[in-house]
């Protein structure tokens, strides 16, 4: 977990005489939208209510570094749950647990965020926004931005995506986000594809099929290279000579997607895939096994099979549909080990 000091290993493999070839895991930075831009406003359309002020959007942001400071620290759950909601919630507890297990010890430093820009659609039923904001601990403060969206739940707001911008992604590289002329940025449904390529509901199925090398060749091509896709396929190359790997992949639906207009007419949406593979160890002349490098929930060697279940939190760009052929690109990304077994 980045924010909390260290990142679950990858998955590594080997054989007990031969040594061991390490793996990397497909833990990514995310992405963010760095700026906006205004599109005029229905005229006669009675003004809508912004889901908060950009003061009040300060103040969220600053009581939940305090409060997720405090969280890392302690290790705790209870404290995560008060501020943390959806796939990020599921993605750092399941990292408190493992580090609870490994008995990891740290010389914990507090982090925080600079420059921060709030990108705020009306209220509706659901009320949210997203931040885009430079992560920084101590002298140190990275250059590109993070996504945290933040969404009103019960008793208070909830942290629901927390992805980094890859590593080296400029500022051109990023969406803007569209707003009407008094400052709002405008809300896309799931399953709405007016003037896109795609709707946000139809990448999120047709990515999860990406992701697992599955879908059609013509759905493949509609994204654009990415280095969580490019990483995975490297990865199952890399085990199969020690495993035999079997790879499914979804939108896990219980966490909540978002998707906002971007000025280019496309879609900026943000959504979590849960990923689960089973390794089956080869047999050979040599004894294989896997392994789950740095990992409190699957520990020591597997000699028969490993699984693996991670959630993905991916941040998409989706491109206007227009004359000219466009791609889909993953642009930022935040993602976890959150169960796991074998023997």
């Amino acid at each position: 977990m980045r924010r909390y000091g260290w990142t679950i290993g990858g998955v590594m493999a080997g054989c007990l005489l031969a040594g061991c070839s390490a793996l990397p895991g497909l833990g990514g930075k995310a992405s963010p939208p760095a700026s906006t831009t205004a599109t005029p406003a229905r005229s006669g359309a009675p003004a809508a209510v912004r889901a908060v002020s950009d003061r009040e959007a300060t103040a969220i942001l600053a009581d939940y570094v305090k409060r997720n400071n405090a969280a890392n620290k302690a290790r705790s759950e209870k404290l995560l749950a008060g501020y943390e909601g959806g796939s990020s919630y599921a993605i750092d507890k399941a990292s408190y647990a493992s580090s609870r297990v490994l008995h990891k010890t740290v010389t914990y430093q507090p982090f925080g965020y600079a420059k921060p820009v709030f990108h705020v659609p009306a209220a509706g039923q659901r009320p949210w926004f997203l931040a885009t904001a430079h992560w920084q601990r101590g002298t140190t403060t990275d250059k590109e931005p993070t996504y945290l969206l933040f969404a009103r739940q019960g008793d208070g707001w909830r942290q629901m995506y927390s992805p980094d911008t890859f590593a080296g992604t400029t500022a051109g590289e990023l969406p803007e986000i569209a707003v009407d002329a008094s400052g709002l940025a405008a809300e896309v449904a799931p399953t709405d594809a007016t003037g896109l390529l795609m709707s946000p509901a139809d990448f999120a199925g047709k990515y999860a099929a990406h992701l697992a090398d599955k879908g059609s060749a013509a759905d493949r091509s509609l994204f654009a290279a990415d280095r969580i896709t490019t990483q995975a396929a490297s990865t199952r190359i890399r085990m199969n000579q020690y495993a035999h790997s079997t790879v499914t992949a979804r939108p896990a639906g219980r966490y909540p997607s978002y998707t906002l207009r971007t000025a280019d007419g496309g879609a900026l949406t943000f959504t979590t895939i849960e990923r689960t593979i089973r390794y089956d160890v080869r047999p050979g002349p040599e004894r294989n096994y896997v392994f789950q490098k740095d990992s409190g929930i699957l520990r020591g060697k597997y000699y028969t099979y490993m699984t693996i279940t991670d959630l993905f939190q991916v941040v998409a760009r989706i491109p206007p549909k227009k004359a000219d052929p466009d791609q889909v690109k993953v642009i930022a990304s935040y993602s976890g080990l959150v169960a796991g077994g074998g023997r």
